[in-house]
């Protein structure tokens, strides 16, 4: 029985959606009023969630300072700053086309999805050395043709 509801689970929760969509078309207990009011309920108290949100923001940007705009341009300014510096020693650090443990051949691999993240920022490789005793594997930056 286990393995038959394993196997046609998608199936079986297909079902329940059909019959259940089924009832809810020729049912006469008002569940659809129901329903409407809790999704217009719960429409009023988004918008006027975002509505608070975006009242105190103009708030505060028509109440803005000038030294506190300038505090606000300097931190921005420092985190680009060291952002940049993070980005350019690690270009420094990972460039490279041989192996940092034993000096060998490196060869390409292919990446998975967080290295394909990490190459937004930076353009990274995954590498295996070839030297079959040291093996290592890990990102270097491309290098520019």
């Amino acid at each position: 029985m286990k393995q038959i509801l394993r196997e046609y689970r998608i199936e079986l929760a297909a079902a329940f959606m059909a019959l259940l969509g089924i009832f809810l078309l020729v049912e006469r207990m008002q569940i659809r009023v129901t329903i409407l009011r809790v999704i217009r309920s719960a429409w009023r108290a988004l918008t006027g969630a975002v509505g608070g949100v975006v009242r105190a923001f103009v708030y505060r940007v028509l109440h803005i300072t000038v030294s506190d705009l300038i505090g606000l341009v300097l931190i921005a300014l420092s985190v680009v700053i060291v952002l940049w510096r993070v980005r350019v020693r690690l270009i420094q650090r990972l460039t490279g086309s041989v192996c940092p443990v034993c000096g060998g051949e490196l060869r390409r691999r292919g990446r998975d999805w967080l290295d394909r993240l990490l190459s937004l920022l930076l353009p990274v490789r995954l590498y295996r050395c070839r030297n079959e005793e040291c093996r290592w594997e890990g990102l270097r930056v491309r290098s520019h043709r």
